[in-house]
């Protein structure tokens, strides 16, 4: 809206695709919009309103209402109280609430803007269960191969690569694993009543990094609403490993798994944080 344009330059200044240029004091968009990476900035940024986007619902660029000074301390409290929950009870998640929170991903950064991040939410409890059973079965013949590679390389004096060292060091919790599966447990999904399979094709420049954020941003989100959650790394590795757990899971073709999460309202409380190594930081 040129009326609306002061030709403050912020839209020059804050687009990362040099999508617009000043021409006699007003902002101009280039003519090739194949160059935006529909960021929003230019949207979200300008003083007077006077930018509108064709592919993007401008009923979403409303401003927020109430306060939104949450202080640094009440932030890092928050963070503090996240904790794995590997225990659940058993009530179903619904499933308005269930799309309100997987929703929240929208709003998370990916690289470039790409917007590819797919979430699968499983809520049926003989799919959940089968998961976890191909997922110790995965885990069941990787602890054999492994097993015997390092046995054949002990035979012959072998030095054991690094990677394969630390897989064979790895045999004990698989053992424990096994072993409470045999006796009736979940050890791998828990018995919770969700689970969320964060995928996407793998032509993103970041999919991994882009599927991780969305799953945090759901981890911190679910808290607020009285759910709580765990990574499951064990079935992405399974999913990762394995075309039989690959395909169970019915994705579009192509698309991969990059992050796990279980769901649900949580058995347990944790009325206090826990104690954590000081992070290593260095100064450049």
């Amino acid at each position: 809206d040129r009326d609306l344009c002061t030709g403050c330059e912020t839209c020059v200044s804050i687009c990362g695709r040099d999508c617009y240029t000043m021409v006699n004091g007003v902002a101009e968009a280039q003519a090739d919009e194949t160059n935006c990476n529909l960021c929003g900035h230019c949207v979200a940024v300008c003083p007077t309103g006077a930018v509108s986007h064709n592919q993007m619902n401008m009923a979403e660029f409303k401003a927020p209402e109430g306060p939104d000074d949450i202080s640094t301390e009440r932030f890092i409290q928050f963070v503090r109280k996240r904790r794995s929950h590997r225990f659940f009870q058993d009530r179903e998640v619904p499933w308005e609430i269930l799309t309100q929170l997987v929703g929240v991903c929208r709003y998370a950064p990916t690289g470039s803007n790409m917007q590819m991040v797919e979430v699968l939410a499983i809520t049926d409890r003989q799919k959940i269960h089968r998961l976890s059973e191909l997922t110790v079965d995965y885990f069941r013949q990787n602890m054999l191969k492994i097993e015997k590679e390092v046995a054949e390389l002990e035979a012959s004096a072998k030095a054991i690569p690094i990677e394969l060292a630390g897989a064979r060091d790895r045999i004990p919790m698989t053992r424990r694993h096994l072993s409470s599966w045999e006796a009736g447990r979940d050890p791998i999904l828990r018995n919770a009543p969700v689970v969320l399979i964060f995928h996407s094709a793998p032509n993103p420049s970041t999919p991994k990094d882009d599927c991780v954020i969305a799953a945090h941003t759901v981890t911190l989100t679910a808290m607020t609403m009285g759910l709580e959650t765990c990574y499951i790394g064990l079935l992405e590795k399974a999913a990762a490993g394995s075309s039989v757990v690959l395909d169970a899971l019915e994705l579009p073709p192509g698309n991969k798994v990059y992050s796990v999460l279980i769901a649900g309202y949580p058995e347990y409380e944790f009325p206090r944080p826990v104690a954590r190594k000081p992070i290593r930081i260095t100064r450049a």
